[in-house]
């Protein structure tokens, strides 16, 4: 039978037995699964192992468990090779949200809301989000919770993922002319400029960048160029702004 999964902030040691006592763990162990002692858990804490354990007390404000194992879970890209940072345009509260807990699940590195010319929105609930990522990887089985950053500006994002050396990619929609090119490829358009990063480098980080609904506008695409971005095509679907963020980072961790 699978083990329940927590993610704790407290750093686990490894050895002998620890006292959680952060309330909302307490209400899910006590209360929602209604666990017994005996009862085996799983708990990781984002360092990249998980710990099997076993309640030893339950209380009303701790639980102690008793740590039976450390695992190191293998065969998980998202934990251990490609790192890929999702910088999404806000969009519909509800929509950001499903876009955040589905490229968790996919194993997504960083996750950073931006501000663009078309966005619906401009600010967005950090401590639901948070949550959110924070179930994601509980029910997916990772072992590290990705980053999330608070609301920032395109310009701003753009600059510091330069700055930090990332390898830059944006989606944008086809053209009619190039409705025949497989998807994941970069669009010809014509004011492109070739660039040094247009074949990629898969040893670098990933900063993926996906527009809002109505896509990116001229002189945001004007910015990604100036700035050496792979402009890359999701084909010719129209896609929903959470779903080109979900399929844009599954496919540049399967890259």
């Amino acid at each position: 039978m699978r083990l329940h999964r927590f993610y704790i902030e407290q750093k686990i040691e490894g050895v002998g037995e620890i006292t959680l006592t952060a309330a909302e763990l307490i209400h899910q162990l006590v209360n929602v699964f209604r666990f017994q002692v005996g009862d085996k858990v799983i708990l990781f804490d984002g360092s990249g192992f998980e710990y099997e354990c076993e309640i030893s007390t339950l209380g009303k404000k701790n639980v102690s468990v008793k740590i039976l194992m450390r695992k190191s879970p293998l065969g998980r890209p998202q934990d251990e090779a490609a790192s890929v940072s999702l910088y999404l345009s806000l969009i519909k509260k509800s929509n950001f949200e499903l876009a955040a807990e589905k490229c968790t699940e996919a194993g997504v590195a960083e996750i950073h809301p931006l501000i663009s010319e078309r966005s619906e929105k401009k600010d967005l609930n950090m401590e639901r989000l948070n949550k959110i990522v924070k179930e994601a990887s509980e029910q997916s089985g990772r072992v590290t919770l990705p980053k999330v950053f608070g609301v920032t500006d395109l310009e701003t994002a753009v600059s510091q993922a330069v700055t930090d050396g990332k390898r830059c990619v944006t989606f944008h929609t086809t053209t009619s002319a190039e409705h025949n090119r497989p998807p994941f490829n970069r669009p010809r358009h014509q004011n492109d400029t070739p660039s040094s990063s247009d074949e990629g480098d898969s040893s670098k980080p990933t900063a993926t960048f996906i527009g809002p609904e109505g896509g990116w506008s001229d002189s945001e695409m004007e910015l990604f160029r100036k700035n050496d971005f792979e402009i890359l095509s999701l084909g010719q679907n129209i896609l929903r702004a959470e779903t080109a963020a979900i399929v844009a980072v599954w496919s540049q961790l399967n890259n």
